[in-house]
C-alpha cells in the first residue's frame, strides 16, 4: 500500500513540474566587426554601428514567455583583465548619459539598433586596464513570474577593443603578406628579429589589443631586440611593410 501511494505522489509531482524552453539571443551580425580572426569586435571612435540582434521567445508549459525588450549600448570598465561576461558592471554606458539603446521587438525574431561609438572613447592601446564591451540582451517575463533580464542563452555580452585607423590597418595588413615573402625579409629568433634588407626608418611593435609595445629606429643595425617583451603574438611595423611574429 505504500509503494502505490509513493508511486501516485510520484506522478502527481512530476506532472506538476513546468515543461520550461529557454529563449535565445545571439548578436547575429558580430561577425561584420571581427577583424584578424580575433574573438573581439573592433571600432574606430566615431563609428556608427548596427547591432543586429536575433532571438526566440521562450514558454512555460506552452505559454509563450512575455517580451519586454531588447537592449545594446557601449560600456567601459577600468579594471585589468576585467571579466566582460560575468563581471560586476555599472548599469551606465560610455556614452552617458547617452544611455543604452533599446529597439523594439522587431519582426521575425530578428531587432537592429544603430548605435554611435563616441567621438572621445579612449584607446584600448591607451590604457591597459581599461575593457570595453558591447551588452546586448533580452529581457522578458515567463508565465507567472517575475522579468529576467539576459541571463545564460539571453544575451551576448562581447568583448570590444577601441582602436585608431593606423593600429586596424597595421593588424590587417599582415594578412596581404604569405609566409614565404615575409621571411625573404626578415628571420625571427627568440629574442631578436634579425633584418635580411636594410630598413632606415622607424619601427613600431604591436600587441593584438592594437598597443605599441615597442618602438626604435632601424638605422645603422640590422636586428631589432625583443627580449624585453613577454611571450606571445606581436606585429612589426615597418615602412616595408608587417611582420607578424611570435617571441
Amino acid at each position: 500500500m505504500k509503494k502505490i501511494t509513493l508511486l501516485l505522489l510520484l506522478i502527481v509531482c512530476s506532472s506538476a513540474i513546468a515543461q520550461r524552453v529557454e529563449p535565445t539571443f545571439t548578436w547575429s551580425n558580430k561577425s561584420d566587426y571581427q577583424i584578424n580572426g580575433e574573438e573581439a569586435v573592433t571600432f574606430k571612435p566615431g563609428d556608427a554601428i548596427t547591432v543586429e540582434m536575433t532571438y526566440t521567445m521562450g514558454s512555460t508549459d506552452g505559454v509563450e514567455d512575455g517580451f519586454d525588450f531588447t537592449i545594446a549600448g557601449l560600456q567601459d570598465e577600468p579594471v585589468a583583465n576585467f571579466d566582460h561576461i560575468n563581471g560586476v558592471w555599472a548599469n551606465e554606458t560610455v556614452a552617458v548619459p547617452v544611455d543604452f539603446v533599446y529597439p523594439g521587438a522587431g519582426t521575425g525574431g530578428v531587432v537592429t539598433a544603430n548605435y554611435t561609438i563616441p567621438n572621445d572613447a579612449e584607446l584600448s592601446s591607451a590604457n591597459a586596464d581599461l575593457t570595453y564591451r558591447i551588452l546586448a540582451y533580452l529581457a522578458y517575463t515567463p508565465d507567472g513570474g517575475g522579468t529576467i533580464y539576459g541571463g545564460a542563452g539571453a544575451s551576448d555580452p562581447t568583448l570590444v577593443y577601441i582602436r585608431s585607423q593606423s593600429e586596424i590597418d597595421a593588424i590587417l595588413s599582415t594578412e596581404n603578406f604569405s609566409k614565404d615573402k615575409l621571411e625573404s625579409f626578415y628571420n625571427t629568433s627568440k629574442d631578436a628579429i634579425i633584418i635580411k634588407d636594410r630598413i632606415d626608418g622607424g619601427y613600431s611593435i604591436y600587441n593584438l589589443l592594437g598597443q605599441s609595445v615597442l618602438e626604435g629606429k632601424t638605422i645603422n643595425t640590422d636586428e631589432i631586440s625583443v627580449e624585453s617583451l613577454k611571450s606571445g603574438l606581436y606585429i612589426l611595423s615597418t615602412q616595408k611593410g608587417t611582420l607578424k611574429f611570435v617571441k
